[in-house]
């Protein structure tokens, strides 16, 4: 067969093909009848010549990372003839088996896809496009944050994130009827924390996933592309490029985890919790997140946010027979008005009952970061403020939510320490992991 019929057969195969798929040599073998060894040599000119490229390792079936080097390429083809024959049992004769680990699939090279492909039933879908011409599925594309704020603000959508990785699908009703319409269901696999140039987190998203999207918001994503320099953040390329997870935590989780700790810990010595809710898992509030525009608006909702885990969140029945729950106040005419202590002020009258003052030491701050957020709560209550953009939000928010997370630790150290609280289970990275801002 000659070579320009053989590349027809991997060219087709790769247009064809549900995923972008590479054919593999076996396959291409059985398919034009050439031996296996004749194979490589002629896939050996055509790497050469730059019509083909290969891939092998894991998951050869699709251009995973990117395309080697054409020496690396001839290698390859070169050691899988070694791997390629084995003789099994007493059997006289050599039997042509495929090992997984050792899998070479065929692709049509970039070159020759943008030379040869007509891609203009594509020209609606970028993303789409840029597959068709072979580029690799795990291309990082890097985005402003506000690319998010669309489906954050949607509640259409589900949006969800963690410590440095989203997802975000369409919701459905109760009879499971898409609540948007079909041009804007989608499904975002995952989504990762960057960074740009300036050091300022941007969004970055796989183009196996952008793929995924409808024709209306790849077109929309496309708008918010940046074509400057970015990269990803480490831990987020070390979990799904390389599989390992870190032994990083944000801030944030932290908080959760923390105030978790601190209800089991109340629980076990006084019977009762200290907050009335904690927010693991799915109770997760969408906005404690890192991806945050920074606009005015965007941060009052986080303050207030903040308040209502905290100061809003404590539960009052904690303090009941322990310390007066009210403070009277004088009107006049021996008329006395009795007012509800806040929150906060009750936290702050009991600890001095429950803890040494070498301890109490140590904490003597402790109560500013949260009077602050409820400080802060108050503004946009009373007064009206036109929404801006100011990149200093972002710092403001992460002052807040490191104070906040210092306060649930210590407060849980503490807790931690009465003999009472011995056998609860506190989890271990809380102390040993690393705590970031990413």
């Amino acid at each position: 067969m000659k070579e320009d019929n053989l590349l027809k057969i991997i060219f087709k195969f790769f247009v064809d093909s549900h995923d972008f798929n590479g054919i593999p040599l076996t396959t291409l073998s059985k398919k034009t009848k050439i031996s296996y060894l004749e194979l490589i040599e002629k896939i050996k000119s055509l790497v050469i010549d730059d019509f083909v490229s290969i891939q092998t390792g894991e998951n050869p079936h699709i251009i995973r990372l990117g395309h080697y080097e054409k020496e690396t390429q001839i290698k390859i083809l070169e050691e899988s003839k070694a791997n390629k024959t084995k003789r099994i049992g007493n059997i006289s004769e050599n039997v042509t088996i495929s090992y997984d680990s050792y899998l070479v699939c065929v692709y049509p090279s970039s070159k020759y896809l943008i030379e040869n492909r007509n891609i203009e039933n594509l020209s609606n879908v970028p993303y789409t496009s840029m597959l068709a011409l072979g580029e690799p599925q795990l291309k990082p594309m890097y985005f402003a944050t506000e690319v998010l704020d669309r489906y954050f603000n949607d509640p259409r959508y589900s949006f969800r994130f963690e410590d440095y990785s989203g997802q975000i699908c369409y919701k459905e009703d109760e009879n499971h009827i898409p609540l948007v319409n079909e041009t804007d269901q989608i499904f975002l696999k995952s989504f990762g924390l960057g960074f740009n140039n300036k050091s300022e987190r941007i969004a970055v998203v796989y183009l196996c996933y952008l793929k995924n999207l409808t024709e209306e918001h790849q077109k929309y994503w496309k708008s918010k592309e940046i074509k400057a320099e970015c990269h990803m953040l480490r831990e987020y390329f070390d979990n799904t490029i390389i599989g390992n997870f870190t032994n990083s935590y944000s801030v944030f989780s932290a908080f959760i985890e923390e105030q978790k700790a601190i209800n089991d810990l109340t629980n076990a010595i006084f019977g009762i919790s200290l907050f009335n809710r904690t927010f693991e898992e799915e109770k997760r509030p969408k906005e404690f997140t890192f991806f945050f525009t920074p606009t005015l608006k965007n941060y009052h909702d986080f303050v207030l946010l903040l308040d209502k885990m905290i100061s809003d969140n404590i539960n009052k029945s904690f303090f009941e027979s322990q310390i007066e729950l009210y403070e009277y106040k004088k009107i006049s005419n021996g008329v006395v008005e009795r007012i509800d202590k806040g929150t906060l002020k009750l936290l702050e009258e009991w600890f001095p009952l429950h803890f040494r003052i070498d301890e109490l030491n140590k904490v003597i701050d402790l109560f500013k970061p949260l009077k602050r957020i409820r400080q802060e709560r108050q503004a946009p209550a009373h007064k009206i403020n036109e929404n801006i953009y100011d990149k200093i939000l972002i710092d403001k928010q992460i002052k807040l939510i490191k104070e906040s997370y210092f306060t649930m630790r210590t407060l849980r150290v503490l807790f931690q320490k009465d003999p009472k609280a011995r056998n609860v289970k506190v989890q271990k990275w809380l102390d040993t992991g690393v705590i970031k801002t990413f």
